[in-house]
């Protein structure tokens, strides 16, 4: 199986594909692709497959929001774990976004695919497309 995953490495970097996202960002991107399309399941999911991939120092605030109880909670603590994420590198296709008026006007950053709208985990359809890239 290792030979199998090397050869997919191999004919990905001849193509010139971009390299392979990280588990742990993959289900961040879940998570905040779900929060910005309201969807309570999705976000819970795609927490606890991240705190099976998170590196050790983000465990406590990848459970802390895979704990939240209703959708409002989630967000509260996907702003913490945000905060830590976008600290890391961001690789290619991916950008670091902000909207002001989160967290009662506080503001609050994330991490979303790099596409022309803002997908905003923080309010929803509420306010999708508030924010502004920071990248």
């Amino acid at each position: 199986m290792h030979y199998l995953y090397c050869l997919a490495f191999i004919a990905l970097a001849a193509c010139g594909a971009s390299e392979p996202v990280p588990p742990a960002l993959a289900h961040y991107i879940s998570a905040q692709e779900a929060l910005a399309a309201d969807d309570f399941d999705e976000a819970h999911n795609a927490l606890q497959n991240l705190a099976q991939h998170a590196d050790p120092a983000l465990e406590s605030l990848v459970q802390n929001a895979a704990r939240g109880a209703d959708i409002t909670a989630v967000r509260a603590a996907f702003k913490p774990l945000s905060e830590e994420m976008i600290k890391g590198e961001i690789p290619d296709g991916y950008v670091r976004a902000y909207c002001s008026m989160a967290d009662n006007d506080a503001g609050a950053h994330w991490i979303q695919r790099d596409q022309p709208r803002l997908m905003n985990p923080y309010f929803g359809a509420t306010m999708l497309h508030c924010g502004v890239f920071k990248d």
